[in-house]
């Protein structure tokens, strides 16, 4: 063989071999997507004492579908009696559920079903004002520091309220095989226009509901006015719901869940 010949040839086999290597990393990439819910908001108690609100998936590694409902109440900042409301789907026997989507669908209405007498009871239907919404997909985003405006009105445009979340070192033993990093509480806070910093909410210990978090991220903030003919609200406060992201080790990657942060504040006026 001319010695040309055998050049090119052993440049070519080269070059498939990068290209197959590439092409191995790249899928290795993709399939290294943890499990990050998606949350649907299902409202406020028209007193504005009660919140609830869904996250659902598919799990990374077993590929079952989820589906989580809590109903929080927001003076106290804790759940209610039986949330949360959950559905793990392991049932692959019926043919008609082979399509994720529709797995997913039976999920998600199972849980519902569990929630629906205390969605009731609470009278859980009224919509809140989302002041913003921080997804993972958006470029530039700050995951731990988001500003709004109380409301949408050009009014409200005089004051801004900036929400921070912070992560912060809490050894844990259930959580020490897992590292330094998998021990991770938060604290989060709010700050109006001008005004000193008021924390909302700092952690002394991880619940064990949270599994073992690396680290949080603002995903929603959500106000309500309660309805003034229904509430004792005589201080004429405003709810404010700050949903957080929670970032943990899943089989195939980091797993995303959410957490509802509530905190009642005084309503903005012409004299604030």
């Amino acid at each position: 063989m001319h010695p040309l010949m055998f050049k090119s040839r052993t440049r070519r086999s080269i070059n498939i071999i990068i290209l197959a290597l590439i092409f191995v990393s790249a899928l290795l990439g993709t399939a290294r997507a943890g499990d990050v819910a998606k949350r649907h908001i299902l409202g406020f108690s028209p007193d504005g004492t009660y919140f609830a609100f869904e996250e659902f998936g598919v799990q990374d590694g077993s590929g079952f579908p989820y589906s989580n409902i809590y109903i929080t109440n927001t003076r106290n900042n804790s759940w209610v009696k039986g949330s949360p409301y959950r559905v793990l789907l392991k049932d692959e026997s019926d043919a008609d559920l082979n399509e994720e989507r529709l797995r997913l669908k039976r999920a998600r209405d199972k849980a519902l079903l569990l929630a629906d007498a205390t969605l009731k009871k609470y009278k859980i239907s009224e919509p809140g004002d989302l002041l913003a919404h921080n997804p993972l997909s958006e470029v530039d985003r700050d995951p731990k520091k988001v500003t709004v405006f109380p409301g949408r009105d050009p009014y409200w445009q005089k004051f801004k309220l900036t929400f921070r979340v912070s992560d912060i070192d809490l050894p844990t033993k259930r959580c020490k095989d897992y590292g330094d990093e998998a021990q991770t509480g938060y604290s989060l806070s709010m700050q109006a226009q001008d005004k000193k910093e008021t924390l909302l909410h700092k952690d002394q210990r991880i619940p064990t509901s949270r599994g073992c978090p690396k680290r949080y991220a603002i995903s929603d903030i959500i106000k309500f006015v309660p309805q003034l003919s229904s509430s004792k609200n005589k201080k004429k406060e405003s709810v404010y719901i700050v949903i957080l992201q929670i970032f943990s080790y899943g089989f195939e990657g980091d797993d995303g869940r959410y957490l509802a942060n509530s905190s009642w504040l005084p309503a903005f006026n012409a004299t604030n």
